[in-house]
């Protein structure tokens, strides 16, 4: 079904796989990383509920409470309110064209892996990572973790666009797909993001988009579903 719940269960299991410190609980989810907290809401929140989760996080530790359905966007003390598209792709084709100089690769092995984690790092910008120490966003052992894979863009054989992709045994959901600055407007990343998508033309895909992103995601096939609201403290 195009709904949020295709997210929310992606990103509950994949963050969970991220985060080995992860506490599940009826209406969330609380993943604990070395630099940040992330807690998703896994049925329709109030803001009060979002006040009480947030304030349970250490002062001083950035923490980002996601609410993918949207029905509120409450001012939160301390917090900024970001809301985004939430979207789904309904299983199906992709056309994967090639560009001159461009070449997209699986990540086989953690060098390559450290490159599309300073892409992606870099390049959103993820600032809780900041200075990043090799491995911290992203953990070698990933490279071995059922679900995942890592995807990286070459451009003139430089790292120039990544992101991953976690497939829950229902649908594929897609994070932190990013470009650096110097490889912007190339079209990078809907190389990355198609040769991901043609892995997986019998799957659901699902992402969050910033606004900038949207067109990209929608010219190939994602559809709105909500307007997801993240509570961010940094």
């Amino acid at each position: 079904m195009m709904n949020p719940g295709t997210y929310v269960t992606n990103a509950v299991a994949m963050w969970a796989g991220l985060a080995p410190a992860s506490e599940q609980a009826p209406t969330h989810l609380r993943a604990d990383l070395p630099t940040a907290t992330r807690i998703i809401l896994t049925e329709p929140g109030a803001i009060a509920v979002v006040g009480e989760l947030a304030a349970s996080v250490p002062a001083g530790t950035r923490v980002t409470v996601e609410d993918s359905w949207g029905a509120e966007a409450l001012p939160l003390n301390g917090f900024d309110v970001l809301r985004m598209p939430l979207m789904v792709r309904r299983p199906g084709p992709v056309e994967v064209v090639g560009r001159p100089g461009v070449r997209v690769v699986r990540v086989g092995d953690a060098d390559e892996l450290a490159a599309a984690e300073r892409v992606m790092v870099d390049g959103f910008p993820l600032r809780s990572f900041q200075p990043l120490t090799r491995g911290a966003a992203l953990p070698p052992r990933l490279l071995d973790t059922p679900g995942w894979d890592v995807w990286l863009g070459y451009r003139n054989g430089q790292p120039a666009a990544a992101g991953y992709t976690f497939d829950d045994g229902d649908a594929v959901g897609v994070y932190w797909l990013s470009t650096q600055a110097e490889h912007r407007s190339a079209g990078l990343g809907r190389a990355v993001l198609a040769t991901a998508l043609a892995t997986g033309p019998d799957r659901p895909w699902t992402l969050v988009a910033t606004d900038a992103g949207r067109p990209l995601y929608e010219s190939l096939g994602f559809e709105t579903v909500s307007g997801a609201v993240w509570y961010t403290r940094n």
